[in-house]
């Protein structure tokens, strides 16, 4: 994540202009903005973005008397990427609770020490170090050492059809750290050859230099002690790669930082806490809808996920696939929102699978259901980026009708985009909205390619969601200024 001092930096003379333009522009008592010409109708818009073979489906709908401001295709199935997150987002909202608290703890019993996982999504090496430090105070100094992550289902990727060594898919587990990835750092060896080591600790399987140009590439090994990888590169490079055994990485970590401590520790095994274990340390972590908020605004799939995994804990009272503990929220908001679940598919907590669908209709309903809620004090509507001014929605600042307008989450995905939440439209109106564009033949081709499509599809791809978002932007415009 970004320092304070990057941030205003980067920000700095955008939100100059953005406070100039609001200035100048900004409604006052409902007046319509000034000066601002009506976009096309939407029709037109639409075939003038040149999405050949792809469709675009929304609705938008007034938040106090619940009327269809306009619709197209509002029924049908879409592509909605990371979306989707707003639907997980609500679920462990409502079932949790806004002020729930994810804890990690150091359980002893006897002779043997274990950490047990809670499924803390922003679990992070600092909190590792204090319950070191925590567990010598409580009089530990040595101990055998366990790791129990026994609460929520285990998985070595989010989704098996993506790249397997994408930061963006690691592994799952109740014993997740820093995002569940680390550093991997190359570089010519003293005497000739390539070195290469991981942070934390860890050494990679052996290297090959690359012999031409192009990109460095990354290849799962699997070990009689666990994965690892093999790189394929040349010169000297870093990156983050993402950890299949989360639970084994972070107990390893945490030995080492107990040594510091001189707490002696064995080596990590998985193992569960007896029920007598006592606790003598542990980590909360920070309230529900604090981490939902970040979720929405930096889209981490891991958050979302271990959210969604905790959430269908909480109602199944057992651990469960991503699959099946998507598939129980989804049943829980069809629930709550009268609906049959025909309209929607989340094949998981985050958007990052292609199999997901949904239809605007079901999505505008799950925000309506939303803005009348309070999680932890705050509105479900603060918690989703702003338009102009952070987040995917930044380079709006230079449209007065939608910057701060326009609080919404996006999806992205290759020949998948979708963007929803709420509008504050120049006469005053509230409004929600859903809108998708998808190419899901395109998507399919795309699939049967595997997970590391060859440079010219991925330009072909991002070239098609630059249209897509061009899109997006134009017909927000419209509706701000129409209605």
């Amino acid at each position: 994540m970004r320092t304070l001092p990057a941030e205003l930096r980067r920000r700095r003379r955008p939100a100059l202009a953005l406070c100039a333009a609001l200035l100048a522009a900004w409604p006052v008592a409902g007046v319509r903005l000034a000066a601002e010409p009506l976009p096309p109708p939407a029709e037109a818009l639409i075939a003038a973005a040149g999405l050949e073979g792809a469709r675009t489906g929304y609705i938008l709908a007034d938040l106090d008397g619940g009327a269809v401001l306009a619709s197209r295709r509002a029924d049908e199935a879409f592509l909605p990427a990371s979306t989707a997150k707003i639907a997980t987002a609500v679920a462990a909202l409502e079932v949790l609770g806004g002020g729930h608290r994810f804890e990690t703890a150091l359980q002893l019993s006897g002779e043997d020490l274990y950490l047990v996982g809670g499924g803390d999504p922003l679990l992070a090496v600092e909190d590792l170090m204090s319950l070191a430090r925590a567990g010598v105070e409580a009089g530990v100094a040595r101990a055998r050492f366990f790791y129990d992550d026994s609460l929520l289902a285990r998985a070595a990727l989010i989704d098996a059809g993506q790249s397997d060594w994408a930061t963006y898919n690691p592994g799952v587990s109740a014993l997740s750290l820093s995002f569940n990835r680390r550093r991997v750092i190359w570089g010519a060896r003293p005497g000739g050859g390539l070195a290469a080591f991981a942070l934390p600790g860890g050494d990679l399987a052996p290297l090959r230099a690359m012999t031409g140009g192009g990109e460095p590439l990354f290849h799962r090994l699997e070990t009689p002690d666990g994965p690892t990888w093999r790189l394929t590169v040349r010169g000297r490079g870093r990156t983050w790669l993402p950890v299949s055994r989360p639970s084994r990485f972070a107990a390893g970590l945490f030995r080492e930082l107990a040594a510091m401590h001189g707490l002696a520790l064995t080596r990590p095994e998985a193992g569960s806490a007896p029920a007598d274990a006592r606790t003598v340390a542990r980590h909360r972590g920070p309230r529900l809808v604090d981490i939902a908020g970040l979720s929405l605004q930096y889209s981490n799939n891991l958050v979302a996920e271990l959210m969604g995994l905790g959430a269908a804990r909480r109602l199944a009272g057992r651990p469960e696939t991503l699959e099946a503990s998507a598939a129980r929220l989804q049943a829980e908001l069809d629930r709550r929102l009268s609906g049959d679940g025909t309209d929607w598919l989340l094949d998981r907590h985050s958007g990052l699978s292609s199999r997901s669908r949904a239809s605007p209709r079901r999505m505008a309903a799950l925000l309506r259901y939303a803005d009348g809620r309070r999680y932890g004090g705050r509105s479900f509507e603060s918690l989703l980026p702003v338009s102009g001014w952070k987040g995917p929605l930044a380079d709006w600042e230079d449209e007065p009708a939608l910057a701060f307008r326009v609080w919404a989450k996006t999806g992205t995905m290759y020949y998948g985009r979708g963007l929803a939440g709420y509008l504050h439209a120049a006469s005053g109106r509230r409004l929600a909205f859903a809108l998708f564009t998808s190419d899901l033949d395109e998507r399919r081709r795309l699939d049967a390619l595997g997970p590391e499509p060859d440079t010219e599809e991925r330009e072909r791809a991002e070239a098609w969601l630059a249209q897509a978002r061009d899109l997006e932007r134009d017909l927000l415009k419209r509706w701000a200024l129409a209605f």
